[in-house]
């Protein structure tokens, strides 16, 4: 079975990053839009630049450093609030991992049970924001395949081989078509949406764009 990233055929694509606190606040409401409308969202892994976190006041910072400064801390506060409202554990939002593992078993769950995408991606988000999974640790990840109830018949020669390579493929074609800009990413009707706060747009697109869109 060859591997499509399917971005040309599906209705809507969503690209998430493990890493990204404001990718996981999107991630239930996505799932909720796409049972709404009754469509199969495109799930896929994207790697960006982590969060960075709030330096620490210095004698001689001057007004970008300050700024960049303030941006951080209220950026955090709306991880915390938002976070609180859905009822989702977020610790630690600045770490870096290398989520390669996660991003292979995502891509073998997808070509082999997509319609396990979301129920995988909402345990692995769990468990990575509750500082439970090592995104990097191949065998955790299998677990996390086994666990969906999957026959996972040659998923740890797909970690060794072909996922790596696959992953590393998609991450290329993603940056080629200039979708690699951040995470969430919505792609849908050739437009790209930055953001979980498009959710409203890209409702009211699947619903036809009837009525006045929303601003």
């Amino acid at each position: 079975m060859s591997f499509s990233s399917a971005i040309d055929e599906a209705r809507l694509t969503v690209l998430l990053d493990l890493r990204q606190p404001l990718t996981y606040l999107a991630l239930h409401p996505t799932i909720e839009l796409g049972r709404e409308a009754g469509i199969d969202i495109n799930w896929l892994p994207v790697s960006v630049p982590s969060l960075k976190a709030p330096s620490q006041p210095g004698a001689d910072d001057d007004r970008g450093v300050r700024h960049r400064r303030s941006r951080a801390s209220e950026i955090a506060r709306e991880i915390e609030t938002y976070a609180s409202a859905q009822g989702l554990v977020l610790r630690d939002y600045y770490r870096d991992p290398d989520p390669a593992a996660a991003n292979v078993g995502w891509l073998w769950v997808r070509e082999h049970a997509p319609g396990c995408v979301a129920d995988y991606l909402a345990e692995i988000f769990r468990a990575y924001w509750a500082l439970e999974l090592d995104p990097s640790d191949e065998e955790a990840v299998a677990k996390k395949v086994a666990a969906l109830g999957l026959e996972a018949d040659g998923f740890e020669a797909w970690q060794r081989d072909r996922g790596p390579a696959t992953l590393a493929a998609l991450g290329e074609e993603l940056f080629d078509r200039g979708m690699a800009v951040g995470a969430p990413v919505y792609w849908i009707d050739d437009e790209l949406f930055w953001g979980g706060q498009h959710l409203e747009m890209i409702r009211w697109i699947l619903g036809g764009r009837k009525g006045r869109g929303p601003i």
